[in-house]
């Protein structure tokens, strides 16, 4: 008999896994077979505390899975922030690097006008350099 409930045990898992229903129709035949199945066996204190036992563990392994999917949530939830976090830091240090290179552009734009400006006036060569005219 003990291996006849195996049997059954591991023959609904299979028709688990292959079952083309809907979830909530899966669990209603379900519940429904094992009825039939429960209404047919005689009453035993062994099976009754194994169910029991399978029962305690099944509540156990569903409270763990809804732990981990808890922490596992968190945790994206938390790198999602950190990665938010980087991302808004990294666009201000270029925000800031853009600024300054524009800011240093400026500078040296303004410099080179002021010297061409005061220096030998604007589109004149610089003195000591090769005129027109003259050959090397």
């Amino acid at each position: 008999m003990n291996s006849f409930v195996k049997g059954l045990l591991v023959g609904a898992g299979i028709g688990l896994l292959v079952a083309p229903m809907k979830g909530e129709q899966l669990r209603n035949l379900l519940a429904e077979r094992f009825e039939e199945l429960r209404a047919n066996l005689p009453e035993n204190p062994q099976l009754e505390q194994y169910t029991q036992q399978v029962t305690s563990r099944v509540s156990r392994t569903a409270d763990n899975l809804k732990n981990l999917a808890q922490q596992a949530a968190s945790t994206v939830q938390s790198a999602g922030s950190q990665l938010g976090n980087i991302a808004q830091q990294a666009s201000s240090d270029v925000k800031r690097t853009g600024q300054s290179v524009a800011s240093t552009t400026k500078q040296a734009v303004s410099q080179a006008t002021s010297s061409n400006t005061t220096g030998t006036g604007a589109g004149t060569p610089p003195t000591g350099g090769p005129t027109s005219g003259t050959g090397a």
